[in-house]
């Protein structure tokens, strides 16, 4: 199947209404206000995934990677009981995505404290099976321990993806009110947690019979991600305060930190990181990989090689039908305005097979680059 849409102009959070009518965004600006004032609690536009922490594809994936991380942010887009949204980034086979919240972290409550919206369905009608495709659930507080959500394998239960998503910015349902979005729902309480700041999500692969393992998946195999709603959201704790968490029992209980965990992908390069761009989306060409890892001086598709086939992408550059930073492409450095030529792309296959004193140099861009 074909997704072309996405959340890249989608709002933060889902419509806020009276019976019969939008609240403006100047009253939900002072509402926010007030409740903010008086409770501290988050408003509904802290309701929604930050950012990504972490993505790594499983077999078969693909499916919405173009248009991360923009996909999974805000509000669901469910398409009701009988149709699978297309707004979803899928996992793949065996796939695994981290994401952070910030301005408002996961904090128990009454009932459940955040949901999960996938794009399950029910299949030949309301009376049908549901088409799913599970995902085993877990939180972090510090995004380095994990606490897995229990579930049944035999009986596909406790997993995120079994239940079609009715909540969408265009319809009156609230997606952060679970007995009408649809989507699956998750209490912290089961794990005897007092508060969460990450959640991971991953695929099982074949290991748990679900439906989809059936289906030939083309690039949408796996776990579909459309959103996560917290629900009993709150102030994200700095990183001095210390909160209390329940890890074994109601009666046992466990001071925790929250600390300023570097992240790839915050803008901030931190000491083990080479570059950050603000994004763990990399495409052939960009300086700064998913990993926060400077791409060498000419290698734009960073097979850690360099070959006739980054040769042919410098030359897509140089006519216009590719883009590259020049700490990548400009293996000449001969800077601007014309940084990448079909002589870049000459010498750079010359370089590659080899041939007696030919070397490369970018530009010097702060770590990367280098001249071999």
């Amino acid at each position: 199947m074909s997704k072309s849409v996405s959340k890249t102009s989608r709002r933060r959070a889902g419509p806020t209404r009276v019976p019969g009518r939008f609240l403006s965004r100047e009253w939900l600006a002072a509402l926010a206000t007030v409740v903010l004032s008086s409770t501290g609690v988050a408003s509904a536009s802290a309701s929604f995934v930050d950012e990504i922490v972490s993505f790594t594809p499983g077999t078969q994936a693909g499916f919405g990677q173009a248009e991360l991380p923009a996909i999974i942010l805000g509000p669901p887009e469910g398409a009701g009981d009988l149709q699978g949204s297309l707004d979803v980034l899928a996992l793949g086979n065996g796939g695994e995505i981290v994401v952070r919240f910030m301005e408002a972290v996961i904090c128990d409550g009454a009932g459940p404290d955040f949901t999960i919206f996938e794009n399950a369905f029910h299949a030949g009608g309301l009376a049908g099976p549901v088409f799913a495709e599970v995902g085993i659930v877990a939180v972090s507080q510090d995004g380095e321990t994990f606490f897995e959500f229990p579930y049944d394998a035999g009986e596909l239960t406790g997993f995120a993806g079994l239940s079609p998503v009715h909540s969408h910015p265009d319809n009156d349902i609230d997606p952060l009110d679970p007995a009408v979005s649809g989507g699956d729902s998750f209490d912290l309480a089961d794990l005897g947690l007092a508060w969460a700041a990450y959640v991971r999500i991953t695929d099982p692969g074949a290991s748990i019979p679900d439906p989809g393992n059936i289906v030939p998946p083309g690039n949408s195999a796996g776990f579909d991600l459309d959103a996560i709603a917290v629900l009993g959201g709150c102030a994200p704790p700095s990183s001095t305060t210390t909160l209390t968490s329940t890890t074994t029992s109601p009666a046992s209980t466990t001071s925790t930190t929250l600390p300023e965990t570097p992240l790839c992908g915050d803008g901030r390069v931190d000491e083990a990181e080479e570059c950050d761009d603000g994004t763990i989306a990399w495409e052939p060409g960009e300086r700064c990989d998913a990993e926060c890892t400077s791409v060498t001086c000419g290698d734009p598709d960073h097979s850690g090689t360099h070959t006739a086939t980054d040769s042919l992408f410098l030359l897509r550059v140089a006519t216009g039908i590719a883009l590259c930073d020049p700490c990548v492409c400009d293996i000449d450095a001969s800077g601007p305005p014309n940084d990448v030529t079909a002589s870049d792309a000459l010498r750079l296959l010359r370089f590659a097979v080899r041939v007696d004193g030919v070397a490369i140099t970018c530009p010097d861009c702060n770590g990367g680059a280098e001249s071999q």
